[in-house]
């Protein structure tokens, strides 16, 4: 069950298979404040368990986490023909991997702030208005978060193309699950 924020209803979603891929930088965090979680009796493991999307081939499956595991796993589901949902709990920055690296060079030159400035800009003209598919920025600039708070930047790495396309769905939303899944 998910509470679609932009409608204000709440929905319910099947699915047997649940991937949770929070944490920072591999480190494993099974979300505690998600109401049903414990009580699901579908298959569910963490990203770090998670191998290779072919068992999961035509299969519905949820991933909670919107990082760059949750990205990747998303993509690796999606391209073996599963039908996937992504759980985003938070507005957050994603960049293709060259934009971070031209980011962490110009930090040698130039303020977070201006940075910051451009990589926003260079996301918007790249990929479009993604507010339009759901994805929302946070307030802060990606560096600025990243120095504040330790939160990473994600990397896309072709997931955004098929959220886009209708390939991966987004639930923005408060998330909790049931032992239902027929």
């Amino acid at each position: 069950m998910a509470r679609n924020t932009e409608e204000d209803q709440i929905k319910h979603y099947k699915s047997k298979f649940l991937v949770v891929a929070t944490g920072e930088n591999s480190r494993g965090k099974l979300p505690n404040d998600i109401p049903g979680l414990q009580d699901f009796m579908g298959c569910s493991l963490h990203s770090s368990e998670y191998r290779k999307g072919l068992e999961f081939e035509g299969k519905n499956v949820l991933v909670v986490g919107y990082g760059n595991f949750g990205m990747e796993i998303s993509l690796d589901l999606s391209n073996y023909g599963s039908m996937t949902w992504i759980v985003i709990r938070n507005p957050v920055h994603v960049f293709p991997r060259e934009f971070i690296r031209a980011g962490m060079y110009l930090l040698k030159y130039l303020q977070v702030s201006t940075v910051d400035s451009l990589l926003n800009s260079a996301a918007k003209l790249y990929y479009g208005d993604l507010s339009r598919h759901e994805i929302e920025q946070p307030l802060e600039g990606p560096f600025a978060l990243k120095l504040k708070f330790g939160r990473s930047l994600v990397i896309d790495v072709g997931a955004v193309s098929k959220i886009k396309a209708g390939e991966i769905k987004l639930l923005i939303c408060e998330a909790s699950f049931t032992t239902s899944f027929e």
